[in-house]
């Protein structure tokens, strides 16, 4: 008796076809076994010729050009990449290429493709060979002419309007978020400018404060609300360039998928938190917390940078980074400075004692170097949170902690003037600022959790 031949799913979509090649190349690595690679590849490609091809182009160009598996292979890895942006364009080796097309099939067969030229790859002009590179000539994944000649729409924003929206998720910090506001706007204005020709100095922002009071919620919010990328990053993990570990300039890797300009990182904030742990005269890992310090010193002041990226082994792309604004913070929790008053201020073990006069040389006496200190424009100071700014962040109706919860369980629960007080005083006597609220909250519905079952596509 036969087998019955199981049913192949077409492409509805050009994004579904997309998604699938991105996750067959798992992130542009053979799998680890080349057999589950090569079967993952023939479902793609079963899937391909048996979808519309007035919808794909690519099918109609397999099709008619009888394409081989391999020549296919290299067109969706190329095709893919390209679509996604992640390298530019020409980036791709030949002798990376023939080693994975290995796995797809025979060497002979990939080196007629790109070395004799008679692969309608090359006869149809959809691919170029010069220096020993890949030139991809046409996309066929990309959206189609039409839709790449639409306008773009531009946004406008208002500083008061984003300081009027940045109002309902974070409470308190008035002034903090006056100036972050100011920063961030700054910078938007000195790259819309600079699109025109003209030349500005970046302006960064520092800002500290203690452990919970929304250093980087702030700018979480701050780049959800105007729509651009944020990337959020540990200071401590990082190490002086050839040693072991992360290298700075890795924080920005991620936003090599988000380009829209090519070679141009687009605009974002990264905020790169925990810096107060790399204090001078310090060693993490055995090296000095200042040349790490001063690391992140080359990182602010530079125009370009080269990112590695991990794709068809290891390649090094020179981006622009002139769009990306860097908030840079950390606790100081340690920072007591004595002032002509005779009082301590910094961040203490009483919030209500923190003061706003805080300066560079304050920070340099902490152990910062004071190169990187001269980088930042605006330094951003956030005071510890009263019991009445815990109260109103608890039960704050856009995104406190009791609403997450409720939200996510879609419960009715309401909480009782008695218990709000209990969480308010518990995460004040802490230390732990908003955090605590949230620790506190979790515990609440810990029970409900238990209780609830939830369907999870894997």
């Amino acid at each position: 008796m036969e087998k019955k031949q199981k049913k192949i799913n077409k492409y509805a979509s050009r994004s579904q076809m997309v998604e699938d090649i991105i996750t067959w190349n798992d992130f542009y690595g053979p799998a680890t076994k080349e057999a589950s690679y090569k079967e993952r590849f023939a479902k793609i490609h079963a899937r391909l010729l048996h979808s519309d091809g007035a919808k794909f182009p690519l099918v109609q160009f397999i099709q008619k050009h009888k394409l081989s598996a391999v020549e296919v292979f290299l067109l969706l890895r190329v095709s893919a990449l390209d679509t996604l942006r992640l390298v530019s364009v020409p980036l791709y080796k030949i002798t990376t290429l023939l080693q994975d097309a290995q796995i797809i099939g025979t060497r002979t067969e990939t080196m007629r493709i790109l070395l004799d030229r008679d692969s309608a790859l090359f006869t149809e002009r959809i691919f170029g060979v010069v220096g020993g590179t890949i030139d991809l000539k046409y996309n066929f994944l990309s959206v189609p002419a039409k839709a790449r000649k639409l306008p773009i729409k531009k946004r406008i924003f208002s500083p008061l309007r984003v300081l009027k929206e940045l109002n309902k998720y974070v409470i308190g910090q008035e002034e903090a978020k006056k100036q972050l506001v100011a920063g961030v706007f700054e910078h938007l204005a000195k790259c819309a400018r600079a699109k025109k020709g003209e030349t500005f100095t970046k302006s960064n922002i520092f800002i500290s404060g203690p452990t919970g009071c929304g250093k980087t919620y702030l700018c979480q919010c701050l780049a959800k609300i105007l729509n651009i990328p944020f990337i959020h990053a540990d200071a401590s993990q990082y190490t002086q360039t050839g040693y072991s570990g992360l290298n700075v300039s890795d924080i920005l890797t991620p936003l090599l998928s988000q380009c829209k300009e090519k070679g141009k990182l687009p605009v974002a904030i990264v905020f790169v938190d925990e810096i107060d742990k790399l204090r001078a005269n310090t060693e993490r890992w055995g090296v000095s917390s200042t040349n790490v310090q001063m690391e992140f010193l080359r990182l602010l002041e530079a125009k370009t940078v080269f990112l590695e990226q991990r794709l068809f082994g290891r390649t090094t792309t020179e981006v622009d980074i002139s769009q990306v604004l860097f908030v840079v913070g950390g606790a100081f929790e340690n920072l007591l400075v004595r002032h002509d008053a005779g009082k301590d201020i910094g961040f203490t073990k009483a919030p209500a004692v923190y003061g706003k006069t805080l300066t560079v040389d304050d920070y340099i006496q902490a152990g910062m170097v004071p190169e990187l200190m001269g980088r930042f424009t605006y330094l951003v100071q956030l005071s510890g949170l009263e019991k009445d700014e815990l109260r109103r962040i608890l039960l704050n109706p856009y995104h406190g902690p009791f609403q997450q919860y409720k939200d996510l369980l879609k419960s009715q629960q309401e909480l009782l003037p008695e218990l709000v007080e209990q969480m308010v005083n518990a995460a004040y006597e802490r230390r732990l600022g908003a955090r605590g609220l949230q620790q506190q909250v979790g515990r609440l519905f810990q029970e409900q959790f238990l209780q609830q079952s939830v369907q999870i596509e894997l």
